[in-house]
């Protein structure tokens, strides 16, 4: 190659070098850099969005309230957006490189957005009904196993009841009352706008046998960091658009994602202990045996008086529990793509030995925006994995309160922690204990029954979401979207040889069950929005979707005869493996759905909703599809009318709506089946093709103030539900060969009123107060059920002598039970040796939902200290106790020790002679009062409690120039003490999160007393 060529060469690939450098240098210098902070305080403002007006051009905001964005000589001109604040419009000079402005903070809110169903966004001041609003961070303030916990008294028209089953527990969510006799009444759960799987895995306890292992519900593994907000949808019209499964309301969760601009990396950890609190009062005069006599072989105490009947042996059994929760969380990305992944992991330790929680959650999501930004596509995966072992039961199988609390009071627990000793006859370990007789409270040794009697879960959830919408035009554009919900667990309960044998065969027992539930959701939906003239707009959506559901499994037991070598636990050692009650079934919801809101000059919205259902459970019967509509009209007063200038915004609202309800699965065409043993089972319920769906008629009305630049906000609404075609099984005449069939009947109301106040009572640069105040009162009553049936029983328990049940004018959750036998004086029928006499009628005695509920939350800031604190109470509300009554039977309680020192019990009876009897014998009177059968009128009480429910005190460390932007330590309390508690448990705490065993306690695990410390760190 000569020289002249190779210099033409270098020349020439100098050329494209400088044109490069050059277009470099033109691009830095057309980079405009700036920040972006609030005008009165000036602090930072993150994720603030910065356009480049006339180009597609776009950047945002980091934590320091910095950006960056390239411009051009033609587009110099930046618009500048953020929730919350005016948007500000800011013209670059020709050679401005720098800026820094000043975004003010908007004086009305009305153009807030509120997350609605289906996930729209919707300006709060345009909606037609009733929502609530809370911040992730409400959500993070005191750490729960279970986010719904954390709901309780923040939310007006909420009732939210805990299991007893210790850590990881499900809760039982109702809004504006119970509505369905046989159906679910819990609301339903939505993610980032797509319904997750409602579906439990365990069996509701329903008598007082118990044993059950929790069901689970769907939010109690959610991380709680995850949450950005929740959006309560209370009403039918609020939830119209989500159809049969939103029939009790809605709870939106709308989960963090990345924020283009900025990478963000927080850390938050909490350490709790919790103690039992609201134990039973024990006595400690007297000791083992009965008549006032001691004896060793009996199971109560009403032997004689002993100086060492003082055994504090439920401290030396129960221990004390804890919470470690540690979560760590990375967002980031750009204009085109953000990123979001997080891991929690949850170690928690409940108050029975043995009771271990693990939990591990992995979270990912990924947002994009293709195609000049007309294309966003969004994608999510959601792994959960925990593990529960001896999860606490309650009712008197495998309970380990039943022999702790009913233990005669002279004998000393401790050396029955060695809880097996070596039984040569049998060649294996046998149960150490006082006694194990066939006493029907099935009384174990507690150590054996958390060591042997050993129930343990594995618990695994995958939740995929996946989303593309596109931008069709500027008025329409059309989104698809899918999800898949597995959540699949392995449970089994090891039964040793030499548990008491009402609960197992000689050689021991075993349950087993595998169960995977799979939820497949799909939707395509049009939204629409566009100005009809200057005044008229009309935003719209047009959608179907299709749901489904499958169970599948296996679920055996050791049958009846048990294992045939003891300790051996695999299905295989069964005598007669019994596959039980858990078969594959399959589920399918298909819909279409529409809706329009029209809004005329910003201040008169119409709503409208309609949404056409075809259900699978429908089947065989005449029409497989139902219809429901919905309208809403808002009026915003204060754009029209003259009104004080403090008047920021008064709105009145009022909506109708109905939601239809469909069948429990394979109802409609039962078929005979074999069972295990190839033997055929005749079915014995002939369900007719006439039925319906359950429908639930919402009519609702409620108004908004916003005064005094919205720092006194109020918010009330009146609502009345009524629910009709109610599923019921009644009994069928003899002629018919079946002994039971289906019907739809009934109406049960829910009418009341809710309201909020929340309050920026105090705010300057040093000092803040905000208070708000909830309030709900809730009336339920049947209005009617049919001719052929007087009453419908939920639950009831014959050894107990209670029930729960329907009657015309009652209400749902009524509790019934035995009454003394009186005369027509009203005194107490006494038999001639000295027996005061039960009723054998049921009455009424109470119901067991509060009728009305309040919560006060207040939050204080101090320069760099912040303290809040929840006081909440339930308030006119019956509970009864079963284990008081088991207590006094056996004469363990205070109540029944007091009552022998002081020389019996004082009545006002009378003998069927006619004599006056005023004092009966305190053993007379509580084993005939108290225990397996009660007087249950006793053993009822006024469920009032007021509790303060969070408090927090933390202190923003100030690290300008240091590796955290942001450090806060906290000491936080939950369920610290009550202001009043009438029952001697907390009538908070449930058996059962359905229908059945409301109100009624029967050795259910005391409630806890948490305390500890949360650091939250941002870097």
């Amino acid at each position: 190659m000569n020289s002249k060529l190779q210099t033409t060469l270098k020349i020439l690939g100098i050329v494209p070098t400088m044109l490069f450098s050059a277009s470099l240098l033109h691009a830095q210098n057309n980079q405009v850099k700036g920040t972006i902070v609030d005008s009165q305080s000036k602090a930072a403002i993150a994720g603030a969005t910065i356009k480049v007006l006339g180009t597609s051009k776009a950047s945002s905001t980091d934590a320091n309230g910095v950006f960056q964005i390239n411009v051009d000589d033609k587009n110099r001109i930046l618009s500048i957006s953020v929730i919350g604040y005016e948007t500000k419009t800011v013209t670059l000079g020709p050679n401005e490189t720098t800026i820094n402005v000043s975004l003010v903070p908007q004086t009305q809110q009305l153009e807030s957005v509120v997350v609605t169903a289906l996930g729209i966004s919707r300006s709060q001041k345009s909606l037609t009904y009733s929502t609530q609003q809370l911040k992730g961070d409400e959500l993070n303030r005191v750490k729960s196993t279970n986010l719904a916990n954390n709901l309780n008294g923040k939310v007006a028209g909420v009732n939210i009841a805990s299991s007893s089953s210790g850590p990881g527990g499900s809760a039982k969510v109702v809004l504006r009352g119970n509505k369905s006799a046989s159906g679910n009444n819990q609301v339903l759960y939505v993610v980032d706008g797509v319904p997750i799987n409602n579906q439990t895995l365990g069996t509701q306890p329903d008598n007082v046998f118990g044993g059950q292992r929790d069901p689970g519900d769907p939010i109690a593994m959610i991380n709680p960091e995850d949450v950005e907000n929740i959006s309560v949808l209370k009403g039918a019209s609020a939830a119209a658009l989500y159809g049969s499964q939103a029939a009790n309301g809605v709870i939106l969760i709308t989960t963090k994602s990345g924020k283009g601009g900025r990478t963000t990396v927080n850390f938050s950890s909490s350490a709790q202990i919790e103690q039992a609190t609201s134990l039973p009062e024990f006595q400690n005069q007297y000791g083992q045996g009965s008549g006032g006599k001691n004896s060793a072989t009996s199971v109560s105490s009403w032997g004689e008086k002993s100086d060492q009947a003082n055994f504090n042996n439920v401290d030396k059994f129960l221990r004390t529990g804890s919470n470690f929760t540690n979560s760590l969380t990375l967002s980031g990305g750009n204009e085109k793509n953000q990123t979001y992944f997080s891991y929690a992991n949850t170690l928690a330790k409940g108050i029975t030995p043995n009771n271990d929680m693990t939990r591990h959650n992995f979270n990912l999501k990924e947002s994009a925006k293709f195609f000049d930004d007309k294309l966003t596509v969004e994608g999510s995966a959601n792994y959960i994995t925990q593990k529960l072992d001896n999860a606490p039961t309650s009712g008197f199988y495998y309970n380990p309160l039943v022999g702790l609390y009913l233990l005669p009071r002279s004998i000393d627990i401790s050396p029955y922690k060695d809880f097996e000793k070596f039984n040569p006859s049998r060649n294996l370990y046998d149960q150490n204990w006082f006694t194990l007789s066939d006493d029907p409270t099935t009384q174990q040794n507690p150590w054996w029954i958390v060591n042997r009697n050993q129930n343990s879960s594995k618990r695994n959830r995958l939740l995929l979401n996946g989303s593309a919408k596109y931008q069709i035009a500027p008025w329409i554009n059309v989104q698809a979207r899918g999800s898949v919900d597995r959540t699949s667990e392995v449970w089994d309960r090891k039964i040793y040889a030499g548990t008491q044998n009402i609960l197992a065969r000689p050689n021991g027992g075993y349950n087993y069950t595998n169960t995977t539930i799979t939820q497949q959701y799909g939707d395509l939906i049009a939204n629409m929005n566009f100005n009809v003239n200057d005044k008229l707009q009309i935003t719209g959506v047009v959608g179907t979707s299709i749901t489904d559901w499958k169970t599948e499994g296996v679920d055996y037991t050791s049958g009846t005869a048990g294992l045939q070598y003891p300790n051996q636990f695999i299905i295989q050692n069964s005598t007669t493996p019994t596959p039980t009650g858990l078969s594959n079934n399959r589920r399918q919801l298909q819909s279409v759905f529409a809706s329009a809101n029209l809004s005329y000059d910003q201040w008169l919205y119409l709503d409208l909703t309609a949404r056409n259902d075809w259900s699978s459970t429908l089947a065989f019967t005449e029409s497989n599809s139902f219809f429901y509509p919905s309208v809403g009209l808002g009026v915003v007063l204060n754009d029209k009318l003259n009104m004080p200038d403090f008047v920021n915004m008064a709105k009145i609202r009022g909506s109708y709506a109905i939601v239809g309800n469909d069948l429990p699965p394979y109802t409609t065409l039962l078929t005979n089946n074999l069972n295990a043993y190839g033997v055929i089972n005749l079915n014995d319920i002939a369900f007719l093709k006439g039925l319906k769906p359950e429908k639930t008629h919402s009519l609702e009305i409620g108004t908004e103030w916003r005064m005094w630049n919205n720092r006194l906000n109020v918010d009330v609404t009146y609502y009345k539900t009524n629910t009709k075609n109610q599923f019921f099984k009644i009994a069928a005449s003899q002629a018919s060969l079946y002994d039971q069939y289906a019907i739809n009947a009934g109406d049960i109301q829910n009418q009341g009123v809710e309201a909020l106040v929340s309050l920026d009572a105090i705010k300057n640069d040093n000092f803040t107060w905000t208070t708000s105040l909830n309030f709900t009162y809730n009336k339920n009553k049947i209005i009617k059920l049919d001719d052929r049936i007087k009453e419908f029983a939920l639950t009831g328990d014959g050894r107990n002598n209670y029930a729960s049940k329907f009657e015309v004018g009652g209400s749902f959750g009524d509790i019934y039970g035995q009454d003394f036998a009186r005369d027509d004086q009203g005194r107490i029928l006494v038999s001639a040796d000295g027996t005061p006499q039960k009723n054998s009628n049921y009455t009424k005695l109470g119901n067991s939902n509060p009728v009305w509920q309040m919560g006060l939350n207040n939050s204080f800031s101090y320069k760099n200290f912040n303290l809040s604190f929840l006081i909440d109470g339930k308030f006119d509300y019956e509970v009864m106790s079963i284990t008081q009554a088991l207590l006094d039977g056996y004469g363990v309680s205070k109540a029944s020790g007091d009552a022998r020192a002081n020389g019996g019990v004082t009545i006002n009876g009378v003998t069927a002679a006619g004599a006056e009897v005023t004092n009966v014998a305190a053993e007379k009177w509580y084993t005939t009062v108290g225990g397996m059968g009660p007087v249950s009128s006793q053993y009822i009480y006024d469920g009032t409690v007021v509790r303060l429910r969070e408090l927090v005190l933390g202190y923003d460390f100030n690290l300008n120039d240091s590796f955290f932007k942001k450090l806060r330590v906290s000491a936080v309390g939950r369920n610290l003490f009550y202001f009043t508690k009438k029952a001697p448990f907390d009538p908070e705490v449930t058996m059962s999160t359905g229908n059945t065993l409301s109100g009624v306690d029967i050795f259910m695990m005391p409630p806890t007393r948490n305390y500890g410390l949360t650091l939250n760190a941002t870097f």
